[in-house]
């Protein structure tokens, strides 16, 4: 009996306290790639991450007002690296699960700053909708991996440089894209778009804020009021996908074309870049605009 007791006694030393044990994992930071809030910063992480870093979004098709991590994710959330969201302020039911996770190990995009908000309003923090917040964020990703992994820092400073470059472009394609739209009426379900068109100078009217609903008769009746203030006949209704017989019938009392956009991603394919969800959104939006008449293609569309 003794012959072979002691060997497994070893056996169990070795497991617990060498080279792969619990001793050196508790000295180590958690190892489990990144964690992300929701899709688009997830595609906006990856760019950073690359190969070295696995990149998982936690809400998947969810609102991220509402979501709330189950038992798998809350174990997840304990294993990440580093956790990625944009803050409780567009997060709340998250931020009381990360609350009690340690702060190096998290990263609340929005407490960092640095963001643009011309042509959206303050209370719009959907930053992700603007190519140049998405370089700002990939930078904020850089410089949180460069300390949690100092071998990997100047990868993940390079990837963000050129992120930032390709954003710089993709702005000006968007932009340019959406100029001639500036005098449509557009209409949006909640106030989350002001990233997306505000940029162009194209003003959205919201049927409510970014965070409650706001079909109401009161909130049409005032609608329908500002755009026969505006003098133009025609303009589009953008919801959120999948598209649905409320908005529907909510673009039609408003004399509007309606369409379904998609800002989180949730029907791109799973290989799909950041750059491939800005493009979708422009060819979702722009099929709708493009149903309204005469709408003036100006000579002045900005080119930097």
């Amino acid at each position: 009996m003794n012959s072979t007791k002691y060997p497994l006694f070893l056996l169990i030393l070795l497991t617990l306290f060498g080279p792969g044990g619990c001793a050196d994992r508790a000295d180590a930071p958690a190892g489990d790639g990144l964690l992300v809030s929701v899709r688009p910063l997830a595609l906006v992480a990856r760019e950073v991450a690359g190969p070295e870093i696995t990149v998982r979004a936690l809400a998947g098709n969810t609102d991220p007002h509402h979501y709330a991590p189950g038992v798998a994710d809350r174990a997840a959330l304990e294993r990440a690296l580093l956790v990625v969201w944009l803050g409780p302020q567009m997060e709340g039911a998250l931020a009381r699960q990360l609350a009690q996770l340690p702060e190096e190990r998290q990263l609340q995009l929005l407490a960092q700053g640095g963001y643009e908000f011309g042509g959206a309003a303050p209370a719009d923090l959907h930053v992700w909708l603007r190519p140049r917040n998405a370089a700002v964020i990939a930078a904020q990703v850089a410089q949180r991996l460069a300390v949690l992994q100092p071998a990997h820092a100047d990868s993940f400073k390079r990837r963000a440089r050129d992120f930032s470059r390709r954003m710089a472009n993709l702005q000006k394609v968007l932009d340019r894209a959406l100029w001639g739209y500036r005098d449509v009426p557009i209409v949006v379900t909640h106030d989350a778009y002001g990233h997306f068109f505000g940029p162009a100078g194209v003003e959205t009217l919201a049927l409510s804020d970014a965070d409650a609903g706001g079909h109401g008769a009161r909130a049409l009746l005032e609608l329908r009021q500002q755009l026969d203030a505006s003098g133009s006949s025609e303009g589009c209704l953008f919801g959120e996908v999948p598209p649905n017989a409320r908005d529907r019938q909510t673009a039609a009392s408003l004399g509007l074309h309606y369409a379904a956009l998609d800002p989180l991603g949730v029907m791109l394919p799973a290989d799909a870049s950041y750059e491939d969800l800005v493009l979708s959104l422009l060819e979702q939006a722009r099929a709708c605009l493009a149903q309204v008449p005469d709408t003036p293609q100006p000579d002045d569309a900005p080119t930097d």
